[in-house]
C-alpha cells in the first residue's frame, strides 16, 4: 500500500470523528490526526490558539509523514491556510492527497450536535446552534479546491467509509 494524505473537512457533527476512527489502522500504518484533540493542549476550544495548535499538528503530520503513516487528517480548517500547508508538506515529500468535504445541511448538523455522544447524559456539552452555524459558515465560505465532496446526510457514514477506504487499497 503507497502512503497516501487523506484531508477530511468539515463542519462540527458532519462525520469526521467517526470516519477518521474507523479508518485508523496501526498493521496497515494508518493513523487518524484529529486536530480538535491537540486543541485541547492548548486551551479551550479558544480561536486565540489555532495558530499555536494548527502548528503542533502540522508538526506531528510531518513527523508521521517522515515515519512512513498514511494519514487521515481531519479538521474544521477555519483559514485555508491550515489546510494548505498539509497538502504542500505532503506534496514536498511527494506523497499524493485526496481531500474530502463533509457536507450536509446545517438543520442536521444541528440536530447531530444535540445527539452527540455524552451530550444526553451530561458527560459533555453540545457546541449549540450558534456555534454549529458559525463552523458550518467558514467551511462553505473557504471551500477546498478540487476537493470530493461527500454529503453524509444522503450517504451513510459506511458508505462514506468505504468510499475513503479505497485510498488505502
Amino acid at each position: 500500500m503507497a502512503q497516501i494524505l487523506v484531508i477530511l473537512r468539515g463542519a462540527s457533527a458532519s462525520g469526521k470523528s467517526t470516519i477518521g476512527e474507523s479508518l485508523r489502522d496501526f498493521d496497515k500504518k494508518i493513523v487518524w490526526l484529529k486536530t480538535d484533540n491537540i486543541k485541547l493542549f492548548f486551551s479551550s476550544f479558544e480561536d486565540r490558539a489555532l495558530d499555536a495548535v494548527m502548528d503542533t499538528a502540522l508538526a506531528t503530520l510531518n513527523h508521521l509523514l517522515d515515519q512512513g503513516y498514511s494519514v487521515v487528517y481531519d479538521g474544521i480548517f477555519k483559514k485555508p491556510e491550515y489546510f494548505q500547508r498539509a497538502i504542500d508538506l505532503a506534496k514536498s515529500k511527494n506523497i499524493p492527497v485526496v481531500v474530502y468535504q463533509l457536507v450536509c445541511s446545517l438543520e442536521t448538523l444541528k440536530e447531530r450536535d444535540k445527539n452527540k455522544p455524552g451530550v444526553k447524559e451530561g458527560l459533555r456539552n453540545a457546541l449549540g446552534d450558534e456555534i454549529i452555524e458559525s463552523l458550518f459558515r467558514k467551511v462553505e465560505d473557504n471551500p477546498i479546491e478540487g476537493a470530493i465532496k461527500l454529503n453524509t446526510e444522503e450517504k451513510s457514514i459506511e458508505e462514506c467509509i468505504g468510499i475513503i477506504r479505497r485510498n488505502f487499497e
